[in-house]
């Protein structure tokens, strides 16, 4: 096999070799002392990992300025890469990605990759750090074999429960793996189950068992609350391979005594960095774990608890002057939620199934979107009635955010359940259940709006840091023209849910940055309002004048650490703005 020259180009490619009137700086350069302390090697790190984070290919000119090296020595550093085939220099566009070289170097060290020796050392750094048992688990055939465990002080003296065969369906490690198969493998592993009752917990049908796995794709952990003995519990996270395959869990096993569900939630995101530690994959990274320190300077305004809950990942708030209450959701619980603002009440109501939206209906009742399609909803039932369905024909998708424009169209974004990149469509759907497919290439489609006159609506894309809008007719309920508005730096949060004001300002959430920041409909900044939560989620105006300012938080894969320090996170808030008001906000037309 040749490897040296595999994803290499010519020799003459000018961005990989200097022109000569550069030649001459390279003694001084070489001569300099390195940046940041970095050695040659560490340089060449550092390069390939800048071009690795970045979602498009780089310029000679975005590398310079990501990387703060000398340019004759980027040149040369850059020379040497793609000649390894580290990285692809494309003399069309004279831009530089990542190399197919690296895919060889992946093959061959999986080729001979042992689980268990790359788990030992985070296994029992997890182990100290948590005082618990952790366990290192593998499929194998319709069961999952614990490979490694490391005691916690909970059992310091219990037996060993390396090669413990236990049931894929009633234990945190193995949904965690099975939530991750591919769709064609995960429904053979299912079909090849016995779907034993070991208690009351159990989940034995395998309608509920997918819709399981649904949750645990989507959050990216599993939990298992007494479903294989009443008295134990464990959360676990998924390991991936190169490929995004998911090869084995690691998992918390403990007592249910030392570990509830708000616990198990708390413990997930020291489980998911451990999982991807033990193999330095990129599966999963589009969902953060770490959040931003609180921003030091924002507007002064009075933030207002008004929901005091735990949610995982709350949602979609949505005003209904109708109703003089606010709808919102928690996608990962999951539930619908209805804040009635007269008497301050805030009522859940359970679904059997994920809900990423809510809206209310024209002709009374819900509309909502599942997995299995958007569903009109009977609150005081509970009843989903199938109402239609754009991603009938894809698996592993659910849908996200979504809004009804001033027709009463809902307009709602599609996403990959683990956020795969650019596996999500924009859909518009009429009020008789029609609908159409209007954009796609989105990998976590999120708020929504539309300008006060109509002509320009508003979509973001949380995983590309970008907030686009496009030429809407309203008349005709079509767009054009999709251009970006706002990127903000991965340093700022991420955007999240929108709002927009009655002059014309969008109001956005930002995930992981503790605020919302206002933007003029240029695309400015123009206030910060810092909220008491790391993940703010989503934002309405609501209230009798429209000028209450709600706000969706979430507590998903936050630390204990974390959520000491923000402990309302997953509430709903309230600002009261003295100088915007809102919109009204249309109910769906059906």
């Amino acid at each position: 096999m040749t490897r040296r020259t595999t994803g290499a180009v010519s020799r003459r490619d000018s961005a990989a070799h200097p022109p000569a009137t550069e030649t001459k700086h390279q003694a001084a350069d070489a001569a300099k002392p390195s940046a940041s302390g970095l050695g040659v090697l560490e340089k060449a790190m550092h390069l390939l990992n800048i071009v690795s984070a970045r979602r498009s290919p780089m310029t000679f000119t975005d590398l310079l300025r990501a990387c703060d090296l000398p340019k004759a020595t980027l040149h040369r550093i850059l020379a040497t890469l793609v000649r390894e085939g580290l990285l692809r220099h494309n003399a069309y566009d004279k831009t530089f990605q990542l190399g197919l070289r690296l895919l060889e170097l992946a093959h061959d060290v999986w080729s001979e990759f042992d689980l268990r020796v790359a788990a030992q050392d985070e296994l029992a750094r997890l182990r100290d750090a948590l005082g618990e048992t952790v366990e290192l688990t593998v499929l194998d055939g319709t069961c999952v074999v614990i490979l490694a465990s490391e005691p916690g002080a909970e059992a310091p003296g219990a037996r060993s429960a390396v090669g413990q065969r236990l049931p894929v369906h009633a234990s945190a490690a193995g949904k965690a793996i099975a939530a991750n198969l591919d769709p064609s493998g995960q429904r053979r592993l299912v079909q090849a189950l016995d779907l034993e009752r070991f208690t009351p917990r159990t989940i034995v049908a395998p309608a509920e068992l997918h819709a399981e796995f649904d949750l645990v794709r989507a959050r990216g952990y599993a939990i298992e609350q007494g479903e294989r003995a009443s008295d134990r519990a464990a959360v676990a996270a998924p390991i991936f391979d190169y490929e995004g395959r998911p090869i084995g869990a690691v998992a918390i096993a403990t007592d249910a005594s030392r570990l509830d569900a708000a616990r198990a939630h708390a413990l997930s995101s020291a489980l998911m960095g451990a999982s991807r530690s033990i193999t330095h994959s990129a599966a999963g990274k589009a969902v953060s774990l770490a959040t931003q320190a609180p921003p030091e300077t924002t507007l002064p305004v009075e933030v207002r608890c008004v929901s005091e809950v735990r949610s995982l990942l709350g949602e979609g708030p949505v005003w209904s002057p109708r109703d003089h209450a606010l709808y919102w959701v928690d996608i990962l619980t999951p539930s619908v939620h209805r804040y009635d603002a007269a008497t301050g009440a805030d009522t859940e109501t359970p679904l059997g199934t994920m809900a990423s939206l809510v809206v209310p209906k024209a002709s009374g009742g819900l509309l909502v979107a599942t997995p299995g399609g958007v569903m009109a909803l009977d609150l005081s039932t509970r009843r989903l009635t199938a109402f239609c369905h754009p991603e009938a024909g894809r698996t592993n998708v659910r849908y996200n955010d979504g809004k009804c424009d001033r027709r009463g169209r809902l307009w709602v974004g599609s996403m990959d359940m683990a956020a795969a990149a650019n596996r999500g469509h924009l859909f518009c759907i009429e009020a008789n259940g029609s609908w159409k497919q209007v954009d796609t290439g989105f990998t976590v489609p999120n708020g929504i709006g539309w300008s006060p006159d109509n002509k320009t609506m508003y979509v973001t894309d949380t995983y590309r840091q970008t907030i686009y809008r496009y030429d809407f007719d309203l008349a005709g309920g079509t767009v054009g023209n999709r251009r970006p508005l706002i990127t903000i730096a991965a340093s700022d949060g991420k955007p999240d849910g929108l709002t927009v004001d009655d002059q014309g300002c969008l109001w956005v959430a930002l995930w992981d940055a503790w605020q919302i920041a206002r933007f003029s409909p240029e695309g400015q900044l123009m206030q910060r309002l810092r909220v008491p939560v790391p993940r703010p989620t989503s934002c309405c105006f609501g209230g009798d004048n429209l000028d209450t300012l709600f706000v969706t938080s979430a507590s998903l894969r936050l630390s204990e650490e974390q959520l000491a320090t923000a402990p309302q996170s997953g509430s709903l808030f309230a600002i009261q703005l003295p100088d915007a008001r809102g919109l009204p906000e249309a109910a769906f037309a059906g």
